[in-house]
């Protein structure tokens, strides 16, 4: 599993890249069969921006977005978005599969 965080305009400290990783790990845990997860941090003016692509495999791409005054508060609602977007997504996949052949 691939990690990316990009900052472009270093807008942030390199701690926040070590620490970005990290809480991307925790996204594991909600959908095993995730290919990879980019993350890009950016600053708007006074607005923190969280942007969250993840590869799930199959041709999906998972795609949420997030911002808030706060960089804390703006990452950590991208992140229950993506938690709430890879539940959904794995529930969507495990209940394709449990259907019977022939019922809609």
């Amino acid at each position: 599993m691939k990690t990316v965080v990009s900052i472009p305009h270093h807008d942030y400290p390199a701690r926040v890249r070590a620490f970005v990783e990290g809480k991307l790990q925790s996204l594991f845990d909600h959908y095993d069969r995730v290919i990879s997860l980019r993350a890009l941090c950016e600053r708007q003016s006074a607005m923190h921006r969280v942007e969250l692509v993840a590869n799930v495999g199959h041709h999906a791409t998972l795609v949420v977005d997030a911002r808030a005054d706060a960089f804390d508060a703006a990452l950590e609602g991208a992140l229950a978005k993506m938690a709430r977007v890879l539940t959904r997504h794995k529930d969507r996949r495990i209940d394709r599969h449990r259907r019977v052949r022939g019922k809609r």
